[in-house]
């Protein structure tokens, strides 16, 4: 059964915060920041605050990359070189070979694994936060925490950059 979810990012918060809620408007996830001089530490919580999963934006890293541990265990996301539109692969963990890219716009992405859709993603073009509505296919709770890691390195990634 599919499920869908909003990806919100806070406007005003000193370390950031990410907010994940359901088609009801209830937060099931969020995730929060934590201040390093040389890497940026985020952690992603149930909406009962039991932490599910820590990523770590590596910041001396020749591509974008982030080390992922939790509940789906250990693995790393980074971003292809050289794309136009962005795109991530991962390395190790049950996801092992998965992948997301955005559209060329960056409103819209997909995440699939070995050859199967597990989400699509859309941004809202009129909101005041940065807002994506997330369309997960398969009712699995696994393919649910992994797009919601996939989502907010997106985000990492996208506020880093901007």
């Amino acid at each position: 059964m599919a499920k869908s979810l909003t990806v919100s990012t806070r406007v005003i918060s000193l370390f950031g915060r990410i907010d994940i809620t359901d088609e009801n408007g209830q937060l099931c996830y969020y995730a929060k920041g934590e201040f390093s001089l040389l890497r940026r530490r985020w952690r992603i919580y149930r909406g009962d605050d039991q932490e599910i999963a820590q990523l770590i934006h590596k910041r001396f890293a020749i591509r974008p990359t982030f080390l992922v541990s939790g509940m789906l265990g250990d693995m790393v996301l980074q971003r292809k070189f050289f794309s136009l539109k962005r795109e991530y692969w991962v390395t190790g963990g049950p996801y092992d070979s998965a992948w997301f890219k955005g559209n060329i716009l960056d409103l819209a992405f997909t995440i699939n694994h070995n050859g199967r859709l597990i989400a699509k993603a859309a941004e809202k073009l009129i909101s005041i936060r940065d807002t994506h509505r997330i369309d997960i296919h398969d009712g699995n709770e696994n393919d649910e925490l992994f797009t919601v890691i996939a989502m907010v390195a997106m985000q990492l990634e996208k506020k880093a950059s901007d």
